[in-house]
């Protein structure tokens, strides 16, 4: 029973069994230079006492749900790391071409389109005009007269007001 840590550069297998105790165990299997090692956590370690170890329901379904995500996860993983190799690079690079470098209509859509481009500042504006016209009708409707500043032609109407027809 090999238990040393193989190298680096070894690939790793994992591989769920079932054993009599209907324990999830798993097997791990490290290829290093032709040689195959195979340990699992039930040599490494003895199984736990059944018998003085209680698991409710609850907590069974939480390492089932646990497990399935590390599972998913593991997957994911592995297919990026396999869709990656295969393309031959790690992210997708991006690289930006300078101002000089720009055709003139590459430099006029990067000026209405662009990280900062004219849309990005209009948009920024119509955000910011909305809280200006409510903050300004507030000031101008509740503010302005409670403080004496001047009178409105009409007052606040009533909640019953509102509905009734004339």
């Amino acid at each position: 029973m090999n238990l040393t840590r193989p190298p680096l550069h070894s690939s790793f297998l994992l591989k769920p069994t079932l054993h009599s105790h209907h324990r999830l165990n798993r097997t791990v299997v490290a290829v290093s230079n032709g040689e195959n090692n195979v340990t699992t956590n039930s040599e490494a370690t003895p199984p736990p006492d059944t018998s003085t170890t209680t698991t409710t329901k609850q907590q069974k379904r939480k390492l089932k749900v646990k497990s399935r995500r590390r599972r998913r996860d593991d997957e994911e993983d592995r297919v990026l790391a396999m869709a990656a190799s295969s393309t031959g690079r790690k992210e997708k690079e991006v690289k930006k071409k300078g101002w000089e470098e720009m055709t003139l209509a590459e430099k006029a859509v990067e000026l209405y389109l662009g990280e900062k481009g004219a849309l990005f500042w209009l948009n920024k504006f119509a955000y910011a005009s909305i809280f200006i016209i409510i903050g300004g009708w507030i000031l101008f409707r509740f503010v302005g007269p409670s403080l004496g500043l001047y009178q409105l032609e009409s007052p606040l109407l009533a909640p019953s007001d509102l509905f009734n027809e004339k």
